[in-house]
């Protein structure tokens, strides 16, 4: 068995069919049903059921097209790796980051990279935060900064903390809310909720909801929270997110905390795969990357 029939049956399992596949392998159908028949006819196993133009896997094919899609990952990653050492610091590295990681500690690390690696060029992605862990496992990315429990369906990922931080609630000054002592959701959910995802401790937090409130919970909904925190400056809304992102806005008085019994922990990791990890760069973007959070004396050592 060869890499191209890797491909090949990973893209027949895709698009459904050898018609669909061979165009995107940019390859005749006859070709790629050929190929597909002498490896099938070399194993002495069936691994595909063709019915009326369409191919189903059978077990077989199904368990090669798992096993196809993580070795063919780590095929890409040994090319990028090789293209790095060969290049030098000329290479690439490219960062998927959610809405709060965005803010901290993605700016700080590009500054950190320019200094370290000058002529690395870089490739920043912004998703929301489960899409920040897709696009790891898809190998879209090298590496992705995001709170833990959107990777929790990825178990293979390599997970190194960056920060801990504390997920607030805050209003506009004069927004009833702030009158409450450590209101509960039933108090709180009366009123809209502006923020970029309900994380599962939001969810428990929340408990059982009626209808209305909901519909509040999830009432503005952005990836963006320079538009969170404007949604909370201009209405009623009470934003949610980690502490850090609302600092300026509390110091200066425009946004105030509510106090409330929500306690969800906010935890920044940077997460990567197994393959990418044994990267000599990725480990030196796991230091450069604890220390944008830490304000750990720089190394210029590798």
């Amino acid at each position: 068995m060869e890499l191209r029939h890797l491909e090949q049956i990973l893209e027949i399992c895709r698009a459904g069919g050898f018609s669909g596949a061979a165009r995107r392998l940019q390859i005749s159908q006859p070709t790629l049903s050929k190929s597909i028949a002498r490896l099938e006819a070399q194993l002495s196993l069936k691994l595909f059921e063709r019915t009326n133009g369409a191919a189903r896997p059978t077990a077989y094919g199904a368990f090669v097209a798992q096993r196809a899609e993580t070795l063919l990952q780590g095929v890409a990653a040994l090319s990028r790796d090789l293209e790095q050492l060969a290049r030098g610091e000329e290479g690439r590295i490219r960062i998927a980051v959610g809405p709060a990681s965005r803010l901290k500690p993605l700016p700080e690390l590009l500054r950190r990279i320019a200094v370290r690696f000058p002529k690395l060029h870089v490739e920043t992605v912004q998703e929301t935060g489960p899409g920040v862990m897709k696009a790891l496992h898809d190998g879209r990315v090298d590496i992705a900064f995001g709170y833990s429990e959107h990777a929790a369906r990825y178990g293979e990922l390599i997970r190194k903390k960056m920060f801990e931080d504390a997920i607030i609630l805050v209003a506009r000054p004069d927004h009833p809310a702030l009158a409450l002592a450590l209101a509960g959701p039933r108090e709180l959910l009366a009123w809209p909720f502006a923020l970029p995802n309900v994380l599962p401790g939001v969810e428990q937090w929340a408990g059982e909801t009626t209808r209305e409130e909901g519909e509040n919970l999830k009432a503005f909904i952005s990836d963006d929270y320079s538009l969170i925190i404007q949604r909370a400056l201009d209405t009623d809304a009470i934003a949610m997110g980690a502490s850090f992102l609302f600092e300026e806005h509390l110091k200066d008085g425009r946004l105030a905390a509510v106090s409330s019994t929500l306690e969800v922990p906010y935890a920044c990791w940077m997460l990567t795969t197994a393959e990418r990890w044994r990267s000599p760069l990725i480990k030196a973007m796991a230091e450069l990357s604890k220390a944008a959070v830490t304000d750990k004396a720089f190394s210029a050592a590798a």
